[in-house]
């Protein structure tokens, strides 16, 4: 699977979406049931983009191809296609890859759950998470971070299951 690589453009939308929704958040008292969704908006799309393969990887690799950077160049003008370095492999292991899934399966319930503002802030988390989940940077920050945490806690449940 080739990397995703996010454009200037695309970048350019990301971090609009993200001050975007964080303005609203504020300016609307900042309540913690937006935070939480804007929260795990940013860390599912961020863990998708760091999946080595899968549906949730890919995904999230269209979601920055096919959406966000034709998007954000159209909206940025000229010249604002330059592609940012791709991100290196992340590291995470068949234990992430499960403690994700599960993770996934707790955001499409609680989108199942909430209202559409939530609903509009989980997706532009997302959106901003697996935009920012292929620039090289933040994946290395990930990895060195986030991912380690990931790994763990999937290991323990795949260690915790009667069957291998």
């Amino acid at each position: 699977m080739t990397p995703a690589q996010l454009s200037l453009g695309g970048l350019a939308l990301a971090f609009a979406v993200l001050v975007f929704t964080l303005l609203r958040w504020w300016r609307s008292g900042h309540p913690m049931p937006s935070a939480a969704a804007i929260a795990g908006g940013l860390l599912i799309g961020l863990l998708g983009a760091l999946c080595a393969g899968g549906l949730l990887g890919w995904a999230a690799r269209r979601l920055v191809t096919s959406v966000t950077n034709p998007l954000g160049n159209k909206v940025s003008g000229k010249g604002s296609s330059w592609l940012l370095p791709a991100a290196a492999p992340s590291g995470m292991t068949a234990g992430g890859g499960v403690a994700t899934t599960l993770l996934l399966v707790v955001v499409l319930l609680a989108w199942r759950c909430c209202d559409n503002q939530l609903r509009r802030q989980l997706g532009a988390g997302a959106l901003v998470g697996s935009a920012a989940g292929v620039i090289g940077g933040v994946s290395g920050l990930a990895a060195l971070t986030l991912i380690p945490a990931v790994n763990h806690l999937g290991d323990s449940i795949l260690t915790a299951l009667p069957f291998k």
